[in-house]
């Protein structure tokens, strides 16, 4: 039997308690009540991979989800292998609040550890507050490294319903398969940060260009570090924040990025450096031809 803790994640009801009951009771419940704390609800499960069956078993942790709640969130993080981040599809301001608030906190905890994205309440059809694409394209970025770890049929997201119960099983056979795959995803700024450093060409990097001045960015925020880990932190914390892909950059979630870059600078370096990087980095955004 290999044992794995999870964690639920997403603001106030978007369902995530809901999808617990009925994935581990077979139950919905129509009236809503508000989780205090976090709930730890244990659940078995067999994974069949490369011909073998194993014997899983869950330790799903259904946390507060209520944002500002930093302190009671983050003990609950402790020992994490994998996540579920839940949206509910009629309220587009959860989807946000995923990168905004939920992977940031995670992550400052946690190493980067897989994750299946939950937009809940599906049947609601007449009710869709965004395109479902987005949770696709969401999942995707937090993800890179763990295509193969899923069989066919599987995905990184899903379109879910606690109440009538579609997809929520397969919601959670995927966060099984990649917690028993032993691989985790690939930091996208850290990898190219340390592609970039690897190859000698950071100081020759295209600033004219979108991608070559996120690179130029990047590199230079790191280099005001002793510890690359505490540069790459705050960098993915407050690209996520940003909601800036770093695959397919905007100039409109650059600039956010450098805002965002300069007030974590704030914290430890004097006003007049601070500006000084902050003027660079605005120097290279605007002049992308992008």
């Amino acid at each position: 039997m290999v044992l794995r803790k999870i964690v639920l994640l997403g603001d106030s009801s978007v369902g995530k308690t809901s999808l617990i009951r009925r994935y581990v009771f077979d139950q919905f419940e129509d009236s809503y009540i508000t989780t205090i704390g976090t709930k730890v609800t244990k659940k078995e499960l067999t994974i069949e991979k490369d011909g073998k069956e194993t014997e899983l078993s869950l330790m799903i942790w259904d946390v507060l989800g209520r944002a500002g709640y930093t302190a009671t969130h983050s003990r609950s993080f402790t020992g994490v292998h994998g996540a579920f981040l839940v949206c509910d599809i009629t309220r587009r301001e959860t989807l946000l609040s995923l990168e905004r608030y939920w992977i940031p906190l995670l992550f400052n905890i946690v190493e980067n550890v897989p994750l299946v994205f939950v937009c809940n309440k599906c049947d609601l059809k007449d009710d869709y507050a965004f395109d479902p694409e987005w949770i696709k394209e969401t999942a995707s970025r937090f993800n890179i490294g763990l295509e193969n770890s899923l069989p066919s049929g599987l995905e990184t997201s899903y379109l879910t319903s606690a109440k009538t119960g579609e997809n929520v099983e397969h919601a959670f056979e995927s966060l099984g398969h990649f917690l028993l795959s032993g691989k985790s995803p690939k930091d996208p700024i850290k990898e190219l940060y340390e592609s970039l450093i690897a190859q000698g060409i950071h100081r020759q990097v295209d600033t004219t260009t979108l991608i070559g001045a996120t690179d130029a960015i990047i590199v230079d925020f790191c280099e005001g570090f002793e510890d690359d880990r505490v540069a790459m932190s705050l960098l993915r914390e407050e690209f996520h924040r940003a909601g800036l892909d770093i695959r397919s950059p905007s100039k409109e979630g650059l600039l956010k990025v450098i805002e965002y870059l300069a007030e974590a600078e704030h914290e430890y370096k004097d006003e007049k450096i601070v500006r000084n990087n902050k003027e660079r980095r605005l120097e290279w955004a605007k002049s992308t031809k992008d």
